[in-house]
């Protein structure tokens, strides 16, 4: 989906001319007599006057650029020679030299003509202005008017590194220019990858570019983008804003290549309905589902934000039916300047047409952890701050949901059962409210209550009412280096269910408490690792957690699920998540955690730590009503991480049974990144009877060593590009004029002995230009795959052009990035000045 931006286009950048001309030759207007020096003040009283030596005349005045207060910025003069009437002519030779704020302008010729109130700088003329640089032969300018015009000017802009030429630069007063057979192009010969001079692998040409900074609109006319001497994009004629305004207008083009639509060609239009209102409609076709239209609408108003995404396949070649998704957002606030509370709503709606669209339109989908499973939901909250109920100060929320999901069933009979997913219960309502404060001696307490309708779709699956509430009391105790916490909560719950249970009955409560101690403990001391001061830390913890037992083995799993052990999850009272399963517990979990830390930034660089379980007593609320636990200490868990040693960094977590000694999950990683633009990752992933994956990934130069990391990233690429040239010349090659860089992720299962998941592709920088060629694998069932071409141009210092892998490679390379600075790129291809058919 192309969407627009608010980027200045590109023509606009051209507006600096004006400006620099007309604060240089207004500056000239009044120019002192001859062998006078004067500097005046900014409130305009003479500050220093007097002879200088005619050798080099030096002086400055206080003149302002039109339309500017008088006295706003004072112009600095330098020339070697003066001469003429300042009530008739005016010529200042050798060096000329005009500053005023960032502003500075050479020539070795300026003429100021009161007649006509023109001036006319010749030779060697040099506009520049914050690392722009205009230059040209002859500029002419009428002060009064602003009308006059630039001979044959080049220009280069420094945030994008490119530039370029006209034939001829005209100014028609104020606000208006105009430039004929104007080119715009990074490849200069600083810019390209064997630093020397020849035809430019990529140009923007016009015919006639106009900007009239009033209408805020520039017209350019025979636009034409040529790569390798070839036209890859153009337009008779396209309009563009001159600020960050949004315009009407298409924007180019965007192709996809898959093999489960073909060859899918795009062609956004954008439509600037208000200030706060925008749509993007864009056709699609696609060779082997045919003709679709995708709309993004998106809007903004004081107190509220939301966009509609929606997409319609009337008649999908492929699958013989129509195809579509929905995708409404909303969110905002219903709060006034000084309440004391804050109210929030929010509103999603999620739906599309089958459950086989998520295979066959991964791109499509609308952001979700989950490709199958589509949550939509209507929720308010309001927060009531500062209320003192006789507990201290308190703070209460009380909100509101209703929450529906879509569950995209796996059609394909080949399917393992793993892989099919269980319909989340639907909420009709949530209510609920929840409070907590703090007493004046130290004690803190929560409190919540609720109340959920549940339903289902799948009518195995019972429904009910459920009405819980959960109370907490605390006292924390110590200080940074120790604390104490002992802590009662108390849990209950009441069902009414739309089946009966086991026992015959519908109704059912529980009142379960819980009472648990939480310690623990930090110690630090300065010790010396690898050469280098870090600081050791030193922190046991140790949780006691009594909660009595209570059979639950009928009751319904709405919203529950347990937990997984990781070293946050272990010292948790209870092992579920929910409300539905409250596990019972006599037993103390200990840890002990080290970390090494740096002095200086307080950054962690290792982190080691063991932690487990004791039970005191069998466990009897288990996952799935399993049999009782009675092995009396937990599965040891293990984790480690560390950047100590330079460029690599490991992290690692391994969970042991205690009961057969065999390791029940285990993830590792490594990383080595010497530099930017190198990087290797290795992961693994265990899961008894479950799961074991290998994924490997990189983005690596085919050949080449990377300059010092002190330089910006595009300054090292450019180098290293020009290195890996000098070098193959050495050695009697013919140069490879650019650097390739090789990317990729590898996904395989050892378990199934096959490739999950692959991207591989290349990147090549020649150095105003980078291509991009990927190729993703993904699977969407043991014998189903998703397959994407993916091409990309970078024009550096334009634009991206073609299907972009850069969401791709970040998301599946960690390490991953750009050859180029985003300030290297002016804008997204949707950034592109809007192509009109005026």
């Amino acid at each position: 989906m192309t969407r627009p931006t608010h980027r200045p286009p590109l023509s606009a950048r051209w507006t600096p001319i004006a400006l620099a001309a007309a604060l240089a030759f207004v500056a000239l207007a009044s120019p002192p007599a001859w062998g006078d020096a004067v500097t005046t003040a900014p409130d305009g009283a003479p500050a220093l006057s007097g002879p200088v030596e005619p050798s080099r005349l030096s002086f400055s005045l206080d003149v302002p650029l039109a339309g500017q207060d008088r006295h706003a910025l004072p112009l600095f003069f330098e020339a070697d020679n003066l001469e003429g009437q300042p009530d008739e002519r005016v010529r200042a030779t050798g060096s000329v030299r005009l500053r005023q704020g960032d502003l500075t302008l050479h020539a070795d010729e300026v003429t100021h003509s009161q007649a006509d109130n023109t001036a006319r700088a010749l030779g060697h003329v040099r506009i520049n202005r914050r690392g722009d640089v205009f230059s040209g032969p002859e500029l002419t300018l009428r002060l009064d008017t602003l009308e006059g015009e630039f001979i044959h000017p080049t220009y280069r802009f420094a945030r994008t590194g490119a530039g370029g030429q006209a034939d001829l630069v005209e100014f028609l007063g104020s606000n208006r220019l105009r430039a004929t057979n104007a080119t715009y192009s990074s490849c200069t010969p600083e810019n390209t990858a064997d630093g020397s001079p020849g035809a430019q692998d990529w140009v923007l040409s016009t015919r006639r570019v106009t900007l009239d900074v009033d209408a805020n609109e520039g017209r350019a006319e025979g636009a034409v983008i040529r790569f390798m001497g070839v036209p890859i994009l153009g337009a008779p004629v396209l309009t563009f804003p001159l600020t960050d305004a949004r315009k009407s207008g298409w924007l180019p083009p965007s192709f996809d290549i898959d093999n489960k639509s073909g060859f899918e060609l795009a062609e956004p239009y954008y439509w600037n309905i208000a200030p706060d209102k925008d749509l993007t409609l864009t056709p699609v076709l696609a060779t082997r589902r045919g003709m679709g239209l995708d709309a993004d609408y998106r809007y903004l108003a004081p107190h509220d934000t939301g966009s509609l995404h929606v997409y319609g396949l009337p008649n999908d070649g492929v699958a013989m039916r129509s195809r579509g998704l929905v995708d409404l957002k909303h969110a905002g606030d219903l709060n006034t300047l000084g309440s004391p509370t804050v109210t929030n709503y929010d509103l999603r709606w999620r739906r599309v047409s089958d459950d086989d669209y998520w295979k066959d339109f991964p791109r499509g989908l609308p952001s979700s952890l989950t490709p199958r499973l589509y949550d939509s939901h209507a929720s308010i909250e309001r927060q009531i701050s500062d209320r003192d109920w006789g507990l201290g100060a308190t703070q209460t929320t009380l909100y509101a949901n209703i929450q529906k999901w879509q569950t995209l069933r796996d059609l394909d009979p080949s399917a393992d059962a793993a892989t099919q997913i269980i319909n989340p219960y639907q909420r009709e309502p949530q209510l609920g409210v929840r409070s907590r404060g703090d007493t004046q001696n130290g004690w803190a307490w929560t409190l919540q209550t609720e109340f959920n309708r549940f339903s289902n779709t799948d009518p195995a699956q019972t429904g009910g009412d459920r009405v819980h509430a959960v109370a907490q009391l605390e006292r924390p105790m110590g200080s940074s280096s120790i604390t104490l916490t002992p802590r009662l909560s108390l849990r209950g719950v009441s069902y009414a269910l739309d089946l009966p249970l086991a026992s015959g009955q519908r109704n059912a409560t529980r009142l379960i408490p819980t009472a648990s101690l939480d310690s623990g403990l930090t110690l630090e001391r300065p010790a010396r690792f690898f050469g280098r001061d870090m600081i050791q830390t030193l922190e046991p913890r140790a949780l006691y957690v009594y909660t009595p037992y209570t059979d639950q083995s009928g009751l319904p799993l709405f919203d529950t699920a347990p937990r997984d052990l990781n070293q946050y999850s272990i010292f948790s009272e209870n092992d579920f998540t929910g409300v539905d399963r409250i596990s019972d517990a006599n037993q103390v979990t200990l840890g002990v955690t080290s970390r090494l830390i740096e002095p200086s930034t307080g950054a962690e660089t290792m982190r080691l730590g063991v932690f487990q379980k004791v039970l005191f007593a069998d466990q009897r609320v288990r996952p799935n009503d399993a049999e009782p636990a009675t092995q009396r200490l937990s599965a040891l868990l293990l984790l480690g991480s560390t950047s100590v040693a330079p460029h690599w960094s490991l992290d690692g977590t391994a969970q042991f049974s205690a009961k057969d000694h065999s390791t029940e999950r285990a993830v590792a990683g490594v990383r080595y990144s010497p530099g930017a633009w190198r990087t290797v990752n290795v992961n693994y992933r265990y899961t008894r009877d479950s799961s074991e994956q290998v994924a490997l990934g990189w983005q690596w130069p085919i050949f080449g060593n990377k300059p010092p990391l002190d330089e910006s990233l595009a300054q090292q690429a450019m180098a290293a590009t020009r290195s890996l040239n000098r070098d193959a010349s050495a050695a009697g090659g013919t140069g490879c004029q650019g650097t390739w860089y090789s990317v990729g992720r590898l996904d395989f299962s050892t378990r199934d002995n096959r490739l999950t998941d692959s991207l591989l592709g290349l990147e090549y920088d020649a150095g105003c230009w980078i291509g991009r060629f990927v190729a993703e694998r993904v699977s969407v069932g043991r014998a189903q795959a998703s397959t994407r071409f993916m091409f990309q141009l970078e024009l550096v210092g334009l634009s991206r052009l073609g299907s972009s892998p850069l969401r791709a490679l970040k998301d599946n390379i960690p390490g991953y990035r750009l050859l180029r600075e985003d300030n290297s790129v002016l804008s997204t291809p949707s950034a592109l000045p809007n192509f009109t058919d005026d």
